[in-house]
C-alpha cells in the first residue's frame, strides 16, 4: 500500500475512534420539544434568588443544585444573577 494511502487510513481510523468515543461518553440529550413542554415561565419578583426559585421548582427530596443548573441551562445564564421582572423558564413542578 502506498505511503499516502497508509497515512489516510490512519487518519480515518483515528477520526472513527474519536467519533465512537464521543458517542459512548456523551450523555444522551432529551428531545428539545419535550424539554420545553416540561417547563413553565415565571417572572422574577423583588427579593427572589435563583436558589429560592430552584428550591420551589425542585422535585421533593431533589437536589436544588441540579435544578439551579437546569434553570441556568434553560435560560442560557452565565451567572446566578437575576433581576426583578426577568422571565425565566424553570422545570415544571410535579402535579
Amino acid at each position: 500500500m502506498p505511503r499516502h494511502q497508509t497515512a489516510l487510513l490512519r487518519v480515518l481510523v483515528t477520526l472513527s475512534t474519536i467519533v465512537v468515543g464521543l458517542v459512548l461518553l456523551l450523555p444522551a440529550t432529551g428531545n428539545a420539544v419535550d424539554d420545553l413542554a416540561s417547563t413553565e415561565v415565571i417572572t422574577v419578583q423583588p427579593g427572589d434568588t435563583l436558589w429560592e426559585i430552584a428550591a420551589r421548582a425542585a422535585p421533593a427530596e431533589g437536589d436544588v443544585r441540579a435544578t439551579v443548573f437546569a434553570i441556568k441551562s434553560l435560560n442560557e445564564l452565565n451567572s446566578s444573577i437575576i433581576v426583578p421582572g426577568q422571565r425565566l423558564r424553570v422545570p415544571a413542578s410535579a402535579p
